[in-house]
Parts: structure tokens; C-alpha cells; sequence
């Protein structure tokens, strides 16, 4: 079973994902698996004529960034790219063991449904996860208010959960909701 952990940025994804490893469960996270698909020559030369943003031979990933999240349909251009190698990946992850593969997907879109078994929405209000963004980036408001309206809207991603923890308490909420889920699962 392939379940996606989706929320926008800074909603607790990556809190999530590591506390379901602690739990001993198997996880992945989609970010490190684009690092890795960023590293490949025939992706590297797809960004190149699509984006031109490549530098020195390497995907200028900041100048990407600003031309995707400036662009929603060059955005989706990215996603048709990046997806297919990305779930290439994750299926080579999972045919490993049987059972639960947890992934954390930073970039999830609605054409995403259908891949996974199992969705969870990690949600929080929308200041606390503008503060965690500007704490953890090092960047300004403007930044993170320009990310958050590239991705899908909160009531988008509740929309196609299965799941939704909340993440606006403390750790032991969150560790209770996790819980809950995990021996749902397991039924």
C-alpha cells in the first residue's frame, strides 16, 4: 500500500513522515528522490530547453523555482516532467518489502489521486505554517505567500484525504493522530 503524506509547505509533512519512521515504518520522501532525479543528464538537458535553467551543467533550482512558482502552467509543464520519474522511483521503493510505504510529497497535484492507495492531509492554520516556513527557510512572508498560492488549496487536499491530522498542538496530539491512523491501517 502506497500512502501519500500531502499538506502545504509547512503544514508538518516532514514531523509526519519522521514519526511514522519511528514507528518503524517504511518512508520516502518525494524531495530527496527529485534531488536524485536532478542529477540525471537526460532530465538535466529536459530543464535546460523547457526552462533554461541549468548553470554550469546543473538545474539551477532557485531560478526554476522562480519561474515555476510565478507560472502555474509552467508549473504543471515541471510536474509532467518530474512526476513520471518520481513514481518510477517510489515503485522501485516499494517492490523492495511488501506492506506500507509512507511518502511525503511536498509538490502533490490532483493528477497524484489515482498513484497513491491512501491519502494524508497534515493540516495547520495557515500563520503557524507561514512562521515555521520563515523560521526553517530563512526566507520572507512574500516568499512563502508565493508558494502556498501555487499549491493546491486546503480544501482541495481535504477534499482527496483519506486521512487528516491535525498539526496545530503538540507533539503528543500529533503522535496520537498518527497512532490512530497506523492501527486503522492495520485492520
Amino acid at each position: 500500500m502506497k500512502i501519500a503524506i500531502i499538506g502545504g509547505i509547512g503544514s508538518g509533512k516532514s514531523r509526519v513522515l519522521s514519526l511514522l519512521a519511528n514507528y518503524g515504518e517504511r518512508v520516502c520522501d518525494c524531495d530527496e528522490i527529485y534531488n536524485r532525479i536532478c542529477e540525471l543528464p537526460r532530465y538535466i538537458e529536459q530543464i535546460q530547453n523547457k526552462f533554461g535553467a541549468v548553470k554550469d551543467g546543473k538545474i539551477d533550482k532557485k531560478s526554476l523555482g522562480e519561474i515555476v512558482f510565478a507560472d502555474r502552467e509552467k508549473l504543471r509543464e515541471l510536474n509532467s516532467l518530474a512526476h513520471p520519474l518520481v513514481f518510477e522511483e517510489i515503485d522501485k521503493i516499494y517492490k523492495k518489502n511488501d506492506g506500507k510505504l509512507f511518502v511525503e510529497v511536498s509538490a502533490f497535484d490532483i493528477d497524484m489521486k489515482n498513484y497513491f492507495d491512501e491519502i494524508i492531509y497534515v493540516k495547520s492554520q495557515k500563520s503557524t505554517r507561514i512562521e515555521r516556513v520563515m523560521s526553517r527557510n530563512k526566507c520572507d512572508e512574500d516568499y512563502v505567500l508565493s508558494v502556498m498560492s501555487k499549491q493546491m488549496s486546503d480544501e482541495e487536499m481535504e477534499s482527496v484525504a483519506d486521512f487528516v491530522i491535525v498539526n496545530d498542538g503538540d507533539i503528543g496530539s500529533l503522535e496520537s493522530q498518527v497512532e490512530w491512523i497506523l492501527q486503522w491501517l492495520d485492520k
